[in-house]
């Protein structure tokens, strides 16, 4: 049998031993050595996982759930299955575990194409809360306001880009003049295109990529 004591994971650890808290750390990616400290910090991690997974599984249990035994078994079921239990077990915001479920249920459902499925999976794990919520919020203001009703994406945008921006700071806590960036940043999703510079700041629009990866989350718009 191996002397556990010879591993470098155990080495590495024992370099760290008058730091108790960082050998922890070490050990919860590494390996278990087992101190006291140790356990009570796994136990601590296992029960935040628990909870995630019983905020994910509850979410699924609200809807009928319309496989088959041999769906379930296919290997395209199994890698949405899985790929999204890893999302979600990794998420802190359980509004955004709860996404995660609908998205596996959407995409179970409606019979979605498996790399549509990645693809909205690797967005929705990318956006923190907060940029999805400000995704929503501009989505309220392009429903109440259709382009057709505007001779322009320019005009239809000036209309309502202050009050968007005060929302957003409102319900939000984005500073006016830290948006900019927010929406900067919300570029690389696919969902958000910039339309204009201003001295407003960087006023834009959703894209049709938004409408189906929103349509994928089902009731998140409505929250």
């Amino acid at each position: 049998m191996n002397d556990p004591t010879k591993s470098p994971i155990y080495k590495l650890a024992e370099s760290y031993k008058r730091s108790p808290v960082i050998r922890s750390l070490v050990q919860l990616i590494l390996g278990n050595i087992g101190s006291a400290f140790d356990v009570g910090l796994t136990t601590f991690i296992e029960n935040i996982r628990e909870d995630r997974a019983r905020t994910f599984f509850d979410e699924l249990g609200k809807r009928d759930f319309p496989l088959t035994e041999d769906e379930i078994k296919s290997e395209d079921f199994l890698h949405a299955y899985f790929a999204t239990c890893r999302a979600a077990l990794n998420t802190r915001r359980r509004e955004k575990i709860r996404l995660f479920a609908r998205l596996l249920h959407n995409y179970a459902s409606k019979s979605t194409a498996v790399e549509e499925f990645e693809e909205h999976l690797t967005i929705l794990d990318d956006l923190s809360y907060r940029e999805l919520q400000v995704l929503l919020i501009l989505e309220h203001y392009e429903e109440a306001n259709p382009q057709r009703n505007f001779k322009n994406v320019h005009t239809r945008a000036e209309l309502f880009w202050e009050d968007f921006q005060s929302e957003c700071s409102t319900k939000l806590a984005i500073p006016t003049n830290e948006l900019n960036g927010v929406l900067t940043r919300l570029t690389r999703t696919g969902l958000y295109e910039t339309i204009a510079f201003t001295s407003m700041g960087n006023r834009g629009r959703l894209t049709r990529n938004f409408y189906r990866f929103i349509e994928h989350l089902k009731a998140a718009k409505n929250e």
